[in-house]
């Protein structure tokens, strides 16, 4: 593992290095969400408001993933500081293990909830119905969205 490699390089050169691939993450991420309504639209209102109302619970297992990919960051920057490689693999490698099992765990809970969630939003059934469909197959991915997000 190369310790120097932040410090040696040049300022701009660095920030751009790291900075460059999580922006084009967060710009596929958004892409996929625009490109995503902009073809539910075309369904119908209903299918549109759907995807709205199932939308900020796929935030919650993006924002539970990231929060303790975090932590998890904290951690092994700890262990690199204290020259402990050995540990600090061992902290990123129970990072993605959690992360998928969080992953698994919100997935259920997400699916299992959706109905209740959805009925608190709208009382149409068709709504609901098309959120907990669309919710399933969103919901399904979540432990291939956490393990990277762990990366």
């Amino acid at each position: 593992m190369q310790q120097n490699f932040m410090k040696t390089r040049p300022v701009l050169p660095l920030v751009l290095s790291m900075s460059l691939p999580m922006v084009l993450s967060m710009l596929v991420s958004s892409l996929y969400n625009i490109v995503d309504s902009y073809y539910v639209a075309k369904i119908s209102e209903d299918a549109m408001t759907a995807l709205s109302l199932v939308y900020p619970v796929q935030n919650l297992i993006n924002a539970v993933t990231i929060g303790f990919s975090i932590g998890a960051n904290a951690v092994i920057a700890y262990h690199l500081g204290a020259q402990d490689a050995k540990r600090a693999s061992a902290a990123a490698a129970q990072s993605i293990l959690w992360n998928v099992l969080h992953g698994a765990v919100l997935t259920v809970a997400c699916i299992a909830v959706m109905p209740a969630f959805l009925r608190m939003f709208t009382a149409d059934e068709a709504i609901v119905d098309m959120g907990v469909r669309y919710a399933r197959i969103a919901f399904l991915f979540s432990v291939v969205i956490a393990a990277p997000m762990s990366l």
